[in-house]
């Protein structure tokens, strides 16, 4: 168990406060936010890379907090792998052994259980400029893991990956996550990566979490404008919500269930849950019908940007959908959408939707 309570870090130009979290065993716990936002400068702190200003972090119930790096039982595994260059695969593996007292019979039990199971044994007298990314990533997998870690740090581990390696590297993550039943904390721009992966997470925004839990309620559920917004949703809308139903200039739209009610709450809709509509369809308690403003194609699917008596939509369709039924800018179209799909926000003084709009790159 991973336990960070009131952790503060100081750097020059930037404050990482009062953060709280903590990861079991049976998490995958994923650090995400803009760039810039603290996640790799808390994972360092926890990793004691950096001091605390404040606070404390505890693993498996010992504190930490003013103990060395090589004293806290982690494993750290970087984008860039930061393997020794002049070393040898098998040297790079074995480095970190000479540092502890472990005796020969257990460093080869370990070696080779890792070098099996991360497919390294053709690997092992090369050097590391001449590996490729996704094998740089389980030299270094294998190195974190010969020392038997408390928990595993991974800061972007596949973010530089082409994508056939990305693929092996993440079910390779998921498997040996199940198989070693430790902490794992990722830092990831990468949502299918996040999705894939964590069971909770928290979201980072200017050295602060803006909000933590399981992944699906951060996706599903945000607390704020901006955690709307930096999951997805990019369909946010300020409106009056009372007994089941909100007012979004002149639509009116059903809810579902509990929902924050008032005359100024944002109304937050995911664009992957607008559908098309046939004329007479009645599965979606909301069906309006708008006009085609733009089409912007976004690789396997077209983001559709629709009007709709004045209220701006953006639904995610396939391209199949969008080529089938000829659609283009000016065309009408119907849409729905279930009552269920739509979540309410509570207004704070000084928000806006403009408030989810972000400063770093992110890859959907």
């Amino acid at each position: 168990m991973i336990k960070v309570q009131d952790f503060e870090v100081r750097v020059p130009g930037f404050h990482l406060q009062s953060v709280s979290l903590n990861a079991g065993p049976e998490d995958v716990f994923a650090l995400i936010g803009p760039t810039g936002s603290g996640k790799s400068l808390l994972l360092e702190g926890i990793a004691g890379l950096v001091p605390a200003a404040k606070g404390s972090v505890q693993i498996g119930g010992e504190d930490m907090t003013r103990r060395p790096p090589e004293s806290r039982g982690l494993g750290l595994v970087y984008q860039d792998t930061a393997l020794f260059p002049h070393l040898s695969v098998r040297e790079n593996i074995l480095y970190g052994t000479r540092y502890h007292a472990l005796d020969t019979r257990t460093v080869q039990s370990r070696f080779d259980r890792f070098v099996r199971r991360l497919n390294l044994k053709n690997l092992l007298d090369r050097s590391p400029v001449r590996l490729s990314g996704g094998e740089k990533q389980r030299v270094a997998l294998a190195r974190a893991l010969m020392l038997q870690p408390r928990a595993l740090l991974l800061d972007e581990p596949i973010s530089s990956l082409d994508p056939l390696f990305r693929d092996a590297i993440r079910e390779l993550l998921r498997s040996l996550h199940q198989e070693l039943h430790i902490p794992f904390i990722l830092v990831s721009h990468n949502f299918s990566e996040v999705l894939y992966l964590a069971n909770r997470g928290a979201i980072l925004r200017r050295g602060r979490i803006e909000q933590s839990g399981t992944i699906r309620a951060l996706f599903e559920r945000p607390e704020t404008p901006f955690v709307a917004r930096f999951v997805g949703m990019q369909n946010l809308w300020r409106c009056s919500a009372r007994e089941g139903w909100a007012r979004v200039g002149d639509l009116k739209i059903r809810l579902n269930g509990p929902a924050v009610q008032g005359d100024d709450v944002f109304l937050a809709l995911r664009p992957e849950d607008i559908d098309r509509v046939r004329e007479n369809a009645h599965e979606y308690e909301n069906v309006f019908q708008g006009r085609v403003v733009a089409l912007d194609g976004r690789g396997f699917y077209v983001r559709v940007a629709l009007d709709v008596k004045g209220v701006r939509f953006s639904a995610f369709w396939t391209r199949q959908v969008v080529s089938r039924h000829s659609l283009e800018p000016g065309q009408t179209v119907r849409i729905g959408f279930s009552s269920g799909s739509l979540h309410t926000i509570r207004v704070d003084a000084g928000q806006s939707a403009d408030e989810g709009t972000l400063d770093g790159a992110l890859d959907l």
